[in-house]
């Protein structure tokens, strides 16, 4: 009898399938959790390495100081529902924070895995004050215009007055940008521009065209009607007149004028020199009319230019945020177009600030920047960030109001960002102002060393 019992198999499928599904269903459990325990921990080290940033930015070797700064920082950053413990140490000139959290799991608490402890830790040394040279790369579209540019027009103020409280030289470049930049009339015969004269031709021949003349605008009328700038729909009060409104057609002759007139607007140059700053001999070509606002403010001593031309700053354009990035690294290479020696000083410091409130709606069409492609200038803002940053440049990043819709960008201008303690998303004016304000903290020799 025993041994008809060892020599029977029946029922040892369901016993196998059994066992099969319990190890499968942990092991899915187990592959959904570590993707969330993965998560959890890049989410708390972005949080003490920004921490350890604000505290070593106070510049204190008082440890009070320091944990006051870090937790502030958490307190800023922490997600709703989330607890989040650090703790600060100073050992010689090195600030540390570490963050401990708690991950619950989603599946394991069924096999009797709760909550998975998670941890992360950040250095940084206390910073000195060293020679800055900084290039503000400022969006100025069209869907800046009004509350947005009075907006950056106050953040950019209290970043600035930021400076006068360095104890390192401070030299600033402001770069507004569009679709295009303006380089500045005065750069017109440059060795490193291109530009054709100014042209006026009159025809000799004669057109005509009927016209007519509004005789009774008490007829009219205004209508709400629906706009796009620079890929933001808006709503604008148009004037109507009906026919009515309007006298008799007659016709109107004239010589047909054509004028071309550059306004200090820069296009791109051929064979992949538009991804490089310095002019090698190589011209850069002026794009005749076209608009591309208040023109550049090369590297300065002078806080006050900076901030008068910060307040100048007027909105129009579409977006293409490569003419921003390769303008601003200009500003910050020691060759021409701008040739500023103090760029190649070993113990200064270069960065670059990038904000905008927009996706690229504009891409390079040789020498212009009228496509549309804007997968095209994504790619081209990508490699122009990381071509930056191999050079040394700090880069801070800040995404200005950009709808939720616009994700892809956002993941761009982080990307963009020497890291993730580097990049800002501000929904409103406080926001911004507190985001340039960090900064401004950030300026001082700071950095992350674990």
């Amino acid at each position: 009898m025993f041994r008809k019992y060892l020599q029977d198999t029946s029922g040892q499928f369901a016993m196998m399938f059994a066992i099969s599904t319990v190890a499968l269903i942990m092991g899915v459990a187990a592959a959904v959790d570590l993707t969330g325990i993965m998560k959890e921990r890049a989410k708390l080290q972005a949080m003490t390495d920004a921490a350890v940033l604000a505290a070593s930015t106070t510049k204190s070797e008082n440890l009070a100081d320091l944990k006051k700064a870090a937790e502030a920082s958490i307190e800023g950053n922490l997600p709703a529902g989330s607890d989040i413990k650090i703790k600060v140490s100073l050992e010689g000139k090195i600030i540390s924070v570490e963050g401990d959290s708690i991950y619950e799991t989603q599946l394991m608490g069924a096999v009797g895995i709760g909550d998975w402890p998670v941890k992360a830790v950040s250095k940084s040394p206390i910073p000195k004050d060293i020679p800055l040279n900084i290039a503000l790369v400022l969006d100025r579209t069209g869907s800046m215009e009004g509350a947005n540019m009075d907006s950056l027009k106050s953040a950019s103020a209290k970043l600035i007055e930021m400076f006068d409280g360095f104890d390192g030289e401070v030299r600033a470049a402001v770069v507004p940008f569009a679709d295009y930049v303006n380089v500045g009339l005065g750069n017109r015969n440059a060795t490193w521009m291109d530009v054709p004269a100014d042209n006026t031709t009159t025809g000799t021949t004669e057109t005509c065209r009927d016209t007519r003349d509004l005789v009774n605008s008490d007829l009219c009328y205004e209508e709400t009607r629906t706009g796009t700038k620079d890929g933001t729909s808006y709503t604008y009060e148009a004037n109507v007149c009906p026919d009515s409104a309007y006298g008799p057609v007659y016709e109107t002759c004239s010589l047909p004028t054509t004028s071309t007139t550059w306004r200090g607007c820069a296009g791109s140059r051929a064979d992949d020199r538009h991804k490089i700053p310095g002019y090698l001999n190589k011209k850069i070509p002026g794009v005749m009319d076209v608009w591309c606002g208040e023109e550049v403010l090369p590297l300065t001593l002078n806080i006050t230019q900076v901030k008068d031309k910060i307040n100048s700053l007027s909105s129009y354009g579409d977006t293409y945020i490569p003419a921003g990035l390769i303008w601003g690294w200009r500003m910050l290479d020691s060759a021409q177009p701008f040739d500023d020696l103090t760029n190649s000083q070993a113990d200064r410091k270069r960065a670059m600030i990038l904000m905008t409130d927009g996706e690229n709606t504009r891409s390079l069409n040789q020498p212009k920047h009228n496509g549309t492609d804007s997968d095209a200038a994504d790619a081209l803002t990508a490699e122009l960030c990381t071509d930056i940053k191999k050079q040394g440049i700090e880069m801070f990043t800040v995404a200005y109001r950009l709808s939720a819709t616009a994700a892809k960008t956002k993941d761009m201008i982080r990307e963009c960002a020497t890291s993730d303690a580097y990049y800002f998303d501000a929904s409103n004016t406080s926001e911004l102002e507190q985001a340039f304000e960090n900064i401004g903290r950030s300026l001082y020799e700071v950095r992350i060393i674990e």
